[in-house]
């Protein structure tokens, strides 16, 4: 028996649809059956009438931070992928409960139920910086001294969670993507490329990151987790690319205009400026000197791990975009 969280998210419903058939009883978390809606439209973007195959999963309500319900869902369980996470929240402590107090309670039930092997999905976020221009790797460690975003904290602490884990006989998978595209949700994280775009906001920023297909990220994941590889992890990112040059490939893919205008680093400076008081007394989300560190920081990240250790070959990004945009577009039409 499997055990599938954050199943009505991206990574988790393109996980799901890996599983459609498979002859192992698989659990799936909800909090809201509305949101079992998200999974029917990843499920549909494969092929027409898929979205009925969502039913072969067993779907159980429960919440990472009620152990209660927790328990119940991983009565049985043999693996577990935990693919739920907060992106985005009002408050750090928000985020740490979800991503930090959420991971240890599946940690702590996992270690109690004799799991056979645990997947932790993280994040680039969770890397350090190498000196010089050196790619990014997996002995790149988190630094916290460094400007880090909220979120990128909140991972960390989470990773930790899985390496302790590891120490106390749990067998562990940790993957690291970078900017994870896909079919699924429009209106939030990086689904906001394609709306955003679609809408032809003007703006760009001079930062770098890695990206990677969805469908990427789940085959690798089903592929470490059956295989004897064990407490490690691995970066999962397809292509390096400015924000600009993705942004005009998305552009060409929804046949919108490119964005024109460069916010400059000083440029984003004078937004905090001018958001912090308001984001303090909760009017506005405000922007973080992490977050501007992140969008004009040109980073490099190597996929070399993964690519030799599956002899894997990553999708390619252009052909993503134009098959995400197809989606985005038949999702809005």
């Amino acid at each position: 028996m499997i055990l599938v969280t954050g199943g009505t998210g991206l990574v988790g419903g393109h996980l799901l649809y890996r599983f459609r058939e498979s002859e192992l009883t698989i659990n799936a978390i909800y909090r809201t059956k509305a949101s079992i809606d998200k999974t029917r439209r990843i499920f549909d973007s494969y092929e027409d009438g898929a979205a009925s195959l969502v039913d072969n999963i067993n779907w159980i309500q429960a919440d990472i931070l009620d152990l209660p319900s927790l328990e119940n869902a991983m009565e049985g369980v043999k693996q577990v992928y935990h693919c739920a996470a907060a992106l985005d929240a009002d408050s750090f402590e928000q985020l740490k409960k979800v991503n930090v107090t959420g991971t240890q309670h599946l940690i702590d039930l996992s270690i109690a139920r004799k799991v056979e092997k645990f997947c932790y999905v993280s994040s680039i976020a969770t890397l350090g910086n190498p000196l010089g221009d050196q790619s990014i790797n997996e002995e790149d460690f988190f630094n916290p001294d460094a400007k880090n975003t909220d979120y990128a904290i909140s991972k960390y602490g989470g990773e930790m969670e899985a390496w302790r884990a590891s120490q106390e006989g749990l067998p562990v998978i940790i993957v690291n993507p970078g900017v994870i595209l896909g079919e699924g949700c429009y209106d939030t994280g990086s689904g906001q490329l394609f709306s955003k775009t679609a809408n032809n906001q003007p703006f760009y920023v001079s930062g770098s990151s890695g990206f990677v297909d969805v469908r990427d990220v789940v085959s690798i994941m089903q592929q470490l987790m059956e295989s004897s590889i064990k407490n490690e992890r691995f970066i999962l990112i397809a292509e390096n690319q400015l924000f600009k040059d993705l942004l005009d490939l998305i552009s060409t893919s929804l046949n919108s205009k490119k964005p024109y205008f460069k916010l400059r680093k000083w440029m984003l400076y004078t937004v905090y400026a001018l958001l912090k008081i308001p984001s303090w007394l909760g009017i506005v989300k405000g922007l973080s000197i992490a977050q501007i560190e992140t969008f004009t920081s040109r980073t490099i990240y190597s996929n070399d791990k993964v690519t030799e250790a599956l002899s894997y070959e990553f999708k390619d990004l252009k052909q993503t975009i134009e098959r995400v945009a197809l989606n985005y577009q038949k999702q809005k039409n």
